[in-house]
């Protein structure tokens, strides 16, 4: 069973420091899965995954942008 959650990235800057490693070996020594923890297993391997936040960049272009109503050429 794969279970996947965001992070607060800022929230995780805050706790470690903005001196803290940012790399795969920096990080997941410090992640434990809740579910195989609440249900007793061994610690199980963390992977992560940066997923850009496309739709806050959309919004963001979108804001300012105003419809023209010239014709080319």
């Amino acid at each position: 069973m794969l279970q996947s959650m965001k992070l607060d990235i800022q929230a995780l800057i805050d706790r470690l420091g903005c001196d803290h490693g940012s790399m795969h070996d920096d990080l997941v020594g410090l992640f434990v899965c809740s579910a195989c923890r609440a249900a007793g297993r061994d610690r199980r391997q963390v992977f992560f995954t940066c997923i850009p936040d496309y739709e806050g960049q959309q919004r963001a272009r979108n804001r300012d942008w105003k419809p023209t109503f010239e014709r080319e050429g």
